[in-house]
């Protein structure tokens, strides 16, 4: 009896040896840590800053070949921006880069590095830069800041109103005489167009951008989008507050009877205005030469 119980112990030990010493082989077999990359955040609007970080141990990362600070050009249109390095770190155990992109879409940095054993990585991260307007942001309300109306915009504004007064007068007098227009039709005609009242918004922005030097080309630019898509979602019938600015001008492509290169070389002047680093400024009379050529196209 006693025999058996200590074979059956001996059997025991050796078997928890036999493990142990497996184990211990598969773990200084496996590799430990080798690298993690990852966004911060994930998700940004267009020209937000995201931090990218690749972290290692040291000697797992070797030669890596990495953006440096600067932008660097859209390859389908090499004379606009695609994205910005603005800051860049580099250690022993880390590459850090504070960048921003300036189209939409899904991207991944050109990064390039090799393990210990010579082989070749590439960046997998994936960074999803969404458009700056989503599709909320129906009314100019909520991309310009409130407005008071003055000058020839209040009298403009007032008149309109006015009118409109009088006209819903004579409206409820004809109906008071002749009982024949329906209440229906009535608040129709006298409710007053939000279009317009929305119209007046832009249009009073760019007046005061207009006549405040300096003018700054991404400040004017981004109002006079607004007052693009506004009038093209009137005419279309349809929002277009969410679009980016390569639909948003392929669509006055398909509806207008812009030449290509003309619609293109706009598209160029919004996206570089809104969406480079630097702060240009442009002179009154170009913003108010770009201001009546959009009031010209679009009233056809």
């Amino acid at each position: 009896m006693k025999a058996g119980q200590f074979r059956r112990r001996s059997l025991d030990r050796i078997q928890f040896l036999y493990y142990t010493f497996y184990f211990s082989i598969l773990l200084f077999a496996a590799p430990t840590f080798a690298w993690n990359e990852d966004w911060e955040p994930k998700e940004v609007g267009i020209g937000d800053q995201a931090e990218y970080l690749l972290e290692f141990q040291q000697g797992e990362v070797l030669d890596p070949e990495l953006p440096s600070k600067g932008m660097y050009p859209d390859p389908d249109s090499p004379d606009l921006p695609l994205f910005e390095v603005i800051t860049s770190e580099v250690s022993d155990t880390k590459i850090k880069l504070v960048v921003s992109y300036y189209a939409s879409g899904k991207f991944s940095l050109p990064i390039i590095w090799k393990d210990k054993d010579g082989k070749e990585f590439r960046s997998e991260a994936i960074l999803n830069v969404r458009s700056s307007l989503g599709e909320k942001d129906k009314t100019p309300e909520e991309i310009l800041p409130p407005l008071e109306f003055s000058g020839k915009y209040g009298w403009k504004l007032a008149a309109i109103l006015a009118g409109l007064a009088a006209l819903s007068f004579g409206i409820f007098y004809a109906w008071y005489l002749n009982q024949t227009a329906s209440k229906k039709t009535m608040d129709a005609l006298v409710e007053a167009d939000p279009w317009v009242q929305k119209i007046l918004i832009y249009e009073s922005k760019l007046d005061e951008i207009i006549n405040s030097p300096p003018v700054f080309a991404r400040n004017f630019y981004r109002v006079l989008s607004g007052y693009i898509r506004e009038n093209m979602a009137k005419k279309m019938n349809a929002p277009f507050a969410h679009l980016t600015e390569a639909e948003l001008f392929q669509r006055i492509y398909d509806s207008f009877g812009l030449e290509e290169g003309e619609v293109r070389n706009w598209e160029n002047t919004f996206r570089k205005a809104q969406y480079s680093g630097e702060e240009v400024e442009i002179s009154s009379s170009e913003a108010l030469k770009a201001w009546d050529y959009w009031k010209e196209a679009l009233s056809k």
